[in-house]
């Protein structure tokens, strides 16, 4: 039986899209005979909603239909649980309930529930942030399902290539949920002008998406346009450059030379006075692959000093041409003051290139910018929590002092999701035992297990996987940090690339917005480097795919670092101590080298560079994001005894 004095804790974090449900219970306390937790959504109007689960009990007949039982049926056996099937716009509260009996016949255990805070599927955070992101994993079992295979056994890509383009289509389930609510935030600030007679100065990198052109063809008056180029031959970008131009649309090319590239997705608006009013960021490119195939983030921020911020840097960018001068790159790097909000929220903007040269010198040991000398110092300070998503952004980078700093401090909570095979190369951290990795690759499932089916984890031509460029530092603490924008957080970008970034401190509803975010997407592609480390080890991964039968499931959440981990997301509270590193504890690759050298980079990598800080080869056209050469955030298999679960 349960003991009487064990009480239940609960929260619930959220952002646009996904809630964050977490439970816990005095540490070293086992709950016998708890087989795991039901959990219900209680809508504002009272409506109650049992949360469906996938997974059977050992010893039940398999679920390769792979159809959904409530979680009175099929708890969930762990103190997390990530909730996706809320509706936009809705406010829930979530009620945690511990059940026991036995399986096929469960039943509450008295006295063991909690109620969680209520929680709203908005972008809205606050009156000064808009906020969301999109869904676009296709490493899921849904999608996997959905789409099917051809003949030959492979996925049927073109569903989700097809899926994207019918933006008219109601019923479009595939781009509903990869998209989310990314092409309506990116749609707004031009939607706002028609009604308010402002007016839009935007600077986009890549634009391609048939709904995003469209949008804008049909609203040529609302907006003035600087388009940056994706290559020499400007493959992804040359048809709505082309457009545009013949429609009369005020449009500037920005054809960077082959040092760089104009890499902004920013939109200033201004009111009828051409006073700025707000600004709309982040890493998402206006293309499908962009809003539908990768994890990216938008954000809108209404303050109108940032926005006067952005639209200076606009209009120099205007002024310069192409060229990305010296006097360009000085005022750059002279930056903009902070902006103090009333409740204290400080806003900084940084804007690149910076630096004096264009193309960034050999080896780590490279003058940084002051926007990456700031991101740095910030991420040294963090006191509890330091986390993040990127791409590919080079060396020396964020991923680099991620590194120095989980060596350094065994007793942080810290992770980072990396798209990119190449961008761990030549990188040491410390193992620890009974810990996640610091890094984890973005992959999928790249076998069936139990009821688990294959997955796809890109299209064909796609290239990245993360694309956001963000760290979350401190979300529930009193000082907290976010940072994002279109930069992707290394060297490279501040000598070549036309760059916006943001750090916002002292915005916890902002941070813990942007941390479901990162515990949603590390959480996702870190079961699927366990899976894939174990299939290249040759090993088991000791679990069975099914639900355990017991309350054994609980001895890994009753102490130790899943532990803490659960009482951070329930409580707000990091214990870190008892986390340090036994005296012999050495660095190791993240990415052990190979026996074999790996191919050379090919000529197209121009976001980054190789792990020795060499800079990349002159850019190619990349057909599809134009950021990096195929190869360069496609995961390759490592020598049995690899993988990167580290």
């Amino acid at each position: 039986m349960a003991k009487k004095n064990i009480q239940l804790t609960a929260a619930a974090h959220n952002n646009d899209t996904v809630v964050l449900l977490a439970v816990d219970w005095p540490a070293g306390v086992k709950i016998e005979g708890c087989l795991g937790f039901a959990i219900t959504r209680i809508a504002k109007d009272g409506k109650r909603s049992v949360i469906e689960t996938k997974l059977p009990f050992e010893g039940q007949d398999d679920n390769s239909d792979w159809k959904s039982q409530p979680s009175t049926v099929w708890p969930i056996q762990r103190k997390w649980h990530l909730d996706f099937s809320g509706k936009k716009g809705e406010t829930y509260t979530y009620e945690i309930q511990a059940m026991g009996g036995e399986p096929g016949n469960l039943k509450p255990m008295k006295g063991l529930v909690a109620t969680t805070e209520a929680v709203t599927l908005t972008t809205k955070v606050d009156e000064t942030f808009d906020c969301g992101f999109t869904r676009g994993i296709l490493s899921t079992q849904w999608l996997a399902r959905y789409i099917g295979t051809l003949p030959d056994g492979t996925p049927d890509f073109q569903k989700i290539i097809d899926a994207l383009e019918d933006y008219d289509n109601p019923n479009n389930v595939i781009r509903k949920h990869l998209m989310a609510n990314a092409p309506e935030m990116l749609m707004a600030p031009i939607k706002e002008c028609v009604e308010d007679g402002g007016k839009v100065y935007a600077a986009l990198y890549e634009l391609s998406a048939n709904q995003l052109v469209d949008f804008l063809l049909k609203h040529l008056k609302y907006f003035s346009l600087i388009l940056g180029n994706t290559g020499q031959d400007d493959f992804t970008n040359a048809p709505a450059r082309k457009a545009l131009h013949e429609a009369g649309a005020d449009i500037q090319d920005r054809m960077i030379g082959p040092w760089g590239i104009a890499h902004n997705k920013s939109q200033v608006k201004v009111d009828k006075d051409e006073n700025p009013t707000d600004v709309t960021t982040g890493s998402t490119n206006w293309t499908n692959t962009g809003l539908g195939c990768q994890s990216n983030m938008v954000t809108r921020i209404r303050n109108a000093q940032v926005a006067a911020n952005f639209l200076d840097y606009w209009k120099r960018m205007k002024a310069d041409g192409s060229e990305q001068s010296l006097e360009f790159r000085r005022r750059n790097a002279k930056g903009y003051d902070p902006v103090v909000l009333p409740d204290g929220t400080i806003i900084e903007t940084y804007f690149q290139p910076s630096m004096d040269d264009k193309v960034k010198g050999k080896g780590l040991d490279v003058p940084l910018s002051p926007w990456l000398i700031r991101v740095k110092e910030l991420m040294e300070g963090a006191k509890d929590v330091l986390c993040g998503e990127v791409f590919y952004p080079g060396s020396p980078s964020v991923i680099h002092w991620m590194a120095e700093i989980w060596d350094n401090r065994p007793d942080l909570y810290a992770f980072m999701t990396v798209s990119s095979f190449d961008a761990l190369r030549g990188v040491k951290a410390k193992r620890r035992k009974g810990r996640p990795p610091v890094f984890t690759l973005a992959t999928g499932r790249e076998e069936q297990f139990a009821n688990f089916i294959t997955e796809l984890l890109k299209l064909p031509e796609a290239h990245a996987i993360t694309h956001g460029k963000i760290i979350v530092i401190d979300p529930f603490g009193e000082k907290p940090v976010v940072i994002f924008g279109s930069d992707n957080l290394g060297a490279k970008a501040s000598y070549g690339n036309d760059e916006n970034g943001v750090i916002v401190i002292g915005n916890k509803a902002l941070a813990q917005y942007v941390f479901v975010n990162m515990f949603d997407i590390n959480k996702h592609f870190q079961s699927r480097a366990a899976a894939r480390a174990s299939k290249y080890r040759k090993q088991t991964v000791g679990w069975t795919g099914k639900l355990a039968a017991s309350d054994a499931w609980q001895d890994n959440w009753i102490d130790g670092y899943k532990a803490k981990e659960a009482r951070l997301l329930a409580t707000g509270v990091w214990d870190g101590s008892g986390l340090v590193d036994h005296p012999n504890n050495r660095s190791v690759y993240v990415i052990p080298l190979p026996k074999k050298k790996f191919p050379p980079k090919p000529a197209g990598i121009i976001d980054g560079a190789a792990a020795d800080g060499t800079p990349a080869a002159t850019p190619a056209t990349n057909t599809v994001e134009g950021e990096v050469a195929p190869i360069a955030d496609n995961p390759q298999p490592g020598p049995a005894g690899s993988g990167e679960q580290q």
